[in-house]
């Protein structure tokens, strides 16, 4: 998976909006700051909410068609299924790292189907641009020790919090 190399988010200005928010106690005592990013629609970039028992709204991706895979060019049943039982014994007896990576690599050359670069496998390629978004903001936050999380009001709102146990409560 890939991530984006553009940033999404403008720290500075995260980080004085996260200063400027009142501190709060949560459930387990923490003392947290909060500050309101966007609605889910409007900040990623497929704009779709997604649940686990439905993919209706998702596009299959134009590539492979929703399956996640493309027939491989190099692709020889044959060949692939010796390489298969020559990589199971070697796995067993992993002291040849060396060889064991040179077989995973012939492994996938050889593979009938490939993963598809499109959707690196996912079968939307709008899910895949979201994952990457979300783990780019991950990343993002992660640099001012911040997370993001959905507001517990309306389930589309994305919450970016911190902890407030370095900030004196009585400067704000």
């Amino acid at each position: 998976m890939t991530t984006r190399k553009n940033r999404i988010l403008d720290i500075n200005e995260l980080k004085e909006q996260l200063d400027n928010a009142d501190i709060y106690e949560d459930d387990e005592g923490n003392k947290l700051q909060t500050t309101y990013l966007g609605d889910i629609r409007s900040v990623t970039p497929s704009g779709k909410v997604y649940m686990p028992f439905a993919c209706g709204n998702l596009e299959p991706c134009p590539r492979c068609s929703g399956t996640g895979e493309i027939k491989n060019k190099h692709g020889k049943r044959k060949k692939h299924e010796k390489i298969l039982k020559k990589f199971r014994l070697i796995w067993q007896r992993i002291e040849n790292v060396e060889l064991v990576t040179k077989l995973q690599k012939q492994r996938d050359w050889w593979s009938p189907m490939s993963i598809c670069p499109e959707c690196d496998g996912i079968g939307s390629l709008e899910a895949r641009l979201d994952e990457d978004w979300w783990n780019q903001l991950e990343i993002e936050l992660d640099e001012i020790g911040a997370w993001s999380h959905i507001s517990e009001d309306d389930g589309c709102d994305i919450m970016i919090s911190r902890n407030a146990s370095g900030v004196n409560e009585y400067d704000n």
